[in-house]
């Protein structure tokens, strides 16, 4: 009975060590795919939209909505607080993942743990993605073990990243177009090749000057109490 139960556990153990060494496989392959994609991109750049680079924005006025100027009117200048937009909840879901960069949390995909850059969000697949203030589409792409992802650059240097999306083309949502907060730019899909066994989710990361930060802590507390609730086992 005891040799049983120790192969058992042998086995057990074998196939999470095959499926680890195949997600390392795909992974390669994948990044692999990327950079010839890369490279085939780059031949054809002057017909298509660069990716701006993520610098501080001064808000615009248009029509009402608190928009960044165009890209030839922006400034590469130091961050200032008070240029930092209100953010609003991008859906209404379930934090069930925080962003940690200290303390690793568990990865049921890949079964291991890892810090963690974003904060994932449970939510029905296909539900709207809205940007989180107003800003301009720096980049639209499909990341090899991230997925489908939209990053959009807001005021005060800070700049909001969707990834786990539906790869789709979105009517307005195209890499130097200026949205609105609220607007929707994309729906909760599963491309994320790397977090593929949760639930459907949006993984959000959020960036100043450069450097991860917990997009929570940027959203007041009255649009988290309205649209995100929390998940006590990943709390703490």
């Amino acid at each position: 009975m005891e040799n049983k139960k120790q192969n058992s556990e042998a086995q057990r153990e074998e196939r999470a060590r095959a499926n680890r060494i195949l997600y390392l496989v795909i992974a390669l392959i994948l990044c692999l795919g990327a950079a010839i994609a890369g490279i085939a991109a780059s031949v054809t750049s002057g017909r298509r939209a660069k990716p701006i680079a993520s610098t501080d924005v001064p808000a615009a006025t248009t029509g009402g909505e608190t928009l960044p100027p165009s890209t030839d009117d922006r400034q590469d200048t130091a961050v200032d607080p008070d240029a930092v937009p209100t953010l609003s909840a991008p859906l209404v879901g379930r934090v069930f993942r925080a962003h940690d960069l200290t303390v690793p949390v568990y990865s049921v995909t890949l079964d291991e743990y890892r810090v963690h850059n974003g904060t994932d969000i449970l939510a029905a697949a296909g539900s709207d993605v809205k940007a989180m203030a107003s800003g301009i589409v720096t980049e639209i792409a499909d990341h090899p073990l991230l997925g489908h992802s939209v990053s959009v650059l807001h005021a005060g240097n800070l700049t909001t990243v969707y990834r786990n999306l539906v790869p789709e083309e979105i009517d307005g949502i195209a890499v130097g177009a200026a949205v609105a907060g609220g607007q929707v730019i994309g729906h909760v899909g599963d491309s994320a090749l790397v977090e593929c066994c949760d639930e459907p989710h949006l993984h959000l990361e959020m960036t100043l000057a450069g450097t991860s930060v917990d997009p929570l802590d940027y959203v007041p507390e009255q649009s988290i109490a309205a649209s995100l609730s929390g998940d006590e086992a990943f709390e703490g």
